[in-house]
C-alpha cells in the first residue's frame, strides 16, 4: 500500500510540476499573444525553451517534495492567470477568416473555461482549505461588497465615457437620451429633436418614466458625461439587492462574495452598456428590490419597487409576472404571486395605450417571426409557442442572418458562466418559469439585438439569473456550494476579460492615440452656440445634445435649414449628406480641419 501511494505520489508529483512550470513559462514568454500564429514557434530558440522548462519543473518538483499544497496552488494559479491572458488576446483575431469559425472567440473563451475548470477540480480541496484560513467576518465581507461595486461602476463609467470623448457614439442611441435629459432640465419633459427627427415625447416610443430618477444629478452636473455615470450607478447597484437575498438564503461571506463577483464580471452585465444608456439599465436594480421585498413579505416597500420597475418601460411589467407566476406555481406565496401577475397584466395594457396614444405604437415587429397572421399583434407569439413547438425550438437557433451564428455565441456568453448555478435546481422545476423572459424575449426572436451581450435587452435576464441562482445554491450543502460557486467564477472572469476587457483597452488606448484630433474636434464643435439651431452628423451629435434645436442631418428626409451645420469628415458618405443643403450656397465655412470636422454658420 505505502509503495503504491508513493508511486501515485511521483505521478502526481511529475504532472503537477509540468503543468506548472509550462504555465509559468508560457507567461513569461508571451506565447498568450500569439494564438494565430505559429511564427513564434518558428523563432523560438527550441533548445532553451526546452532547458528553462527543466530548470522550472526540477524547481516546482521541489516545491512538491516540501510541500505539495504550495505545489498545487502555483499550478492552478499559472493556468488560471494564462488563459485569461488568452482570453484578452483572443479577439485581436478574425476567426471567421482565419479558422472558418465566426463565433471562434466565444469558442475560445469556452475551451479555456474548461481547461481551468479541470485544474480547479484537480486542487479544489486545497484552495478551499487556503480560503478556510482567510476568516472573513461581515465587516470585512462589506468591504470586499463596496469595492466590487465600486470597479464595476469603475470599468462601466471609463468605457462609457472614453467612447464619448473619442466622438465613438452616435445619436443612436446615445444621443437621444443625451438630449432628452436637457429637455428634462429645461422643460421638465421627456422630448428629444432627433428620435424621430422631429420635437417628440420619448413616450411615444417607450413608455420610461423611470428616466426621472436620474434627473436631479444631472440637475447638478449638466453634461453628456452626467448620463453615462448615471447608467454606471445603475449596473452598479444591483449589488445590494444581491447581498440582501444571499443575506435571507443564508449564505455565507465568502458564497455571497461569490456570487457578487460572478454578477460583476457577467458579460452581459458591463456588456449592457456597450450601447450606451437605455431605460434597460434601471431594471435590474429595482427587480431585485423587488424580488427581495416579496421574500421577505414587506408589502409597501415591494409595491413601491414594483411600480418603479413598471415605470422602466412597458414590457418591464413582464418581468414582475413571470416572477408572480413563479410564486403562484411554486406554491409558495399564492397571495403575492396572483397579485403580482393582474397588476402586472393591467399595467401592461396602460403603458401600451400610453405609447400607442402617441401615434408610434409598440415595436412588436422585432417578433415579426413568431407572427403567422403579419397583422395580429403580440398575441400571436403565444398563439406560435401554443400551436407549433417545434417551429419555436427551431427559432432558437435561427438567424436573422442566415449566414451567422449570433444566436449560438449569445446562448453560450450567457449560459456558460453559470451553468453549474442555473440548472441545479434539483426538483424544484417550477424554478425554470424564471428563465422564460430569456427564452421569449431574447432567444426565440431573430431581432439580431435582442440575443447579443453588447446591447441593453439582457438585464431583466440578469436579475431572474441572479434569484435563481442564489436560491439553487442555497439549497447545496457548503461543500458543493464552494465548488459551484468557485467554477462560476472562473468561468465569467474568464470571460470577462475576453469580452469587456478589450474594449476598455480599446477606447482608452484610442483616446490617448487620437488626442490630437480629438482636441481640433472639440474646438470645432465649441464653435456652436447653445441656443443655436444645427443639423450635424451623428457622430457629433451627443456632443451637441444640450443644444434644444438640432437635428441629424444623416436621417433628415428634407433639407432643414438651421443657423449652424457641423460635419463629420472622417467618412464620405457623412459628408455627403450636407451636399444638397450646401449647394443652396447659404453657408459660410467658418472652421475646418481635414478628414475631421467642417462648421458652416448661415449667411446673414
Amino acid at each position: 500500500m505505502d509503495k503504491l501511494k508513493n508511486e501515485r505520489a511521483i505521478v502526481e508529483g511529475f504532472f503537477v510540476s509540468v503543468i506548472a512550470a509550462w504555465g509559468l513559462l508560457s507567461i513569461f514568454r508571451g506565447t498568450f499573444g500569439s494564438i494565430n500564429s505559429l511564427d513564434s514557434v518558428a523563432k523560438a530558440n527550441f533548445p532553451m525553451i526546452i532547458l528553462l522548462l527543466a530548470v522550472l519543473t526540477a524547481i516546482m518538483a521541489g516545491i512538491y517534495y516540501k510541500e505539495k499544497f504550495i505545489a498545487k496552488i502555483v499550478m492552478f494559479i499559472s493556468v488560471y492567470i494564462y488563459t485569461i491572458l488568452c482570453a484578452t488576446s483572443g479577439d485581436k483575431v478574425v476567426w471567421s477568416k482565419t479558422n472558418n469559425n465566426e463565433i471562434g472567440d466565444t469558442c475560445f473563451m469556452c475551451m479555456l473555461c474548461f481547461i481551468t475548470v479541470l485544474a480547479f477540480l484537480y486542487i479544489k480541496d486545497e484552495i478551499m482549505q487556503l480560503f478556510g484560513y482567510i476568516k472573513l467576518n461581515g465587516k470585512i465581507a462589506k468591504i470586499f461588497f463596496v469595492i466590487i461595486g465600486i470597479l464595476l461602476f469603475g470599468i462601466v463609467a471609463a468605457v462609457t465615457i472614453f467612447k464619448y470623448k473619442t466622438y465613438s457614439n452616435s445619436t443612436y442611441d446615445f444621443g437621444i437620451f443625451a438630449q432628452m435629459y436637457e429637455y428634462m432640465k429645461q422643460t421638465g419633459k421627456m422630448t428629444t429633436t432627433v428620435e424621430r427627427n422631429t420635437l417628440l415625447s420619448h413616450f411615444g416610443v417607450h413608455f420610461s418614466p423611470i428616466f426621472y430618477i436620474g434627473l436631479p444629478i444631472y440637475m447638478i452636473f449638466p453634461s453628456a458625461i452626467t448620463v453615462q455615470v448615471i447608467q454606471a450607478i445603475m449596473v452598479a447597484l444591483p449589488i445590494i439587492p444581491i447581498v440582501l437575498l444571499c443575506r435571507h438564503y443564508k449564505l455565507s461571506n465568502w458564497i455571497t462574495v461569490a456570487v457578487t463577483l460572478i454578477y460583476a464580471l457577467y458579460p452581459a452585465t458591463a456588456g449592457g452598456t456597450f450601447y450606451d444608456i437605455h431605460e434597460n439599465c434601471f431594471l435590474t436594480f429595482f427587480l431585485l428590490l423587488t424580488i427581495y421585498f416579496v421574500e421577505k413579505k414587506k408589502d409597501i416597500p415591494a409595491i413601491i419597487c414594483m411600480l418603479l420597475v413598471f415605470f422602466v418601460k412597458e414590457d418591464a411589467a413582464s418581468y414582475i409576472m413571470i416572477v408572480g407566476a413563479y410564486f403562484l406555481f411554486s406554491r409558495r406565496d399564492k397571495k403575492r404571486g396572483i397579485i403580482m401577475i393582474i397588476l402586472s397584466a393591467i399595467y401592461f395594457v396602460v403603458a401600451l395605450s400610453v405609447v400607442n396614444s402617441y401615434g408610434l405604437g409598440v415595436l412588436d415587429d422585432r417578433f415579426a417571426n413568431l407572427y403567422a397572421d403579419p397583422n395580429g399583434g403580440l398575441g400571436q407569439v403565444f398563439k406560435t409557442i401554443i400551436a407549433n413547438p417545434a417551429y419555436v425550438i427551431a427559432q432558437m437557433i435561427s438567424n436573422a442572418d442566415a449566414t451567422g451564428m449570433d444566436k449560438i455565441q449569445y446562448l453560450l456568453l450567457m449560459i456558460v458562466p453559470m451553468a453549474t448555478m442555473l440548472f441545479a435546481t434539483g426538483k424544484k422545476y417550477s424554478r425554470y418559469i424564471l428563465m422564460a423572459p430569456f427564452l421569449v424575449f431574447n432567444v426565440f426572436t431573430t431581432y439580431l439585438y435582442l440575443h447579443d451581450v453588447g446591447f441593453q435587452y439582457n438585464f431583466g435576464v440578469i436579475a431572474l439569473f441572479m434569484y435563481l441562482a442564489i436560491m439553487n445554491i442555497s439549497e447545496m450543502d457548503y461543500k458543493k456550494a464552494r465548488t459551484v460557486a468557485g467554477i462560476s467564477v472562473i468561468c465569467t472572469s474568464i470571460m470577462f476579460f475576453g469580452t469587456t476587457y478589450p474594449r476598455i483597452n480599446h477606447y482608452g488606448e484610442k483616446y490617448s492615440i487620437d488626442k490630437a484630433k480629438i482636441e481640433k474636434i472639440n474646438k470645432g464643435i465649441e464653435m456652436v452656440p447653445r441656443t443655436a439651431s444645427v443639423a450635424v452628423s451623428g457622430f457629433f451629435m451627443p456632443h451637441l445634445s444640450r443644444n434644444l434645436d438640432v437635428y441629424d442631418q444623416t436621417h433628415l428626409e428634407e433639407v432643414k435649414e438651421m443657423e449652424y451645420l457641423v460635419v463629420d469628415e472622417r467618412g464620405q458618405e457623412e459628408k455627403e449628406k450636407f451636399d444638397e443643403v450646401l449647394a443652396t450656397g447659404k453657408y459660410e465655412l467658418i472652421y475646418h480641419e481635414d478628414n475631421l470636422i467642417s462648421v458652416y454658420h448661415k449667411k446673414q
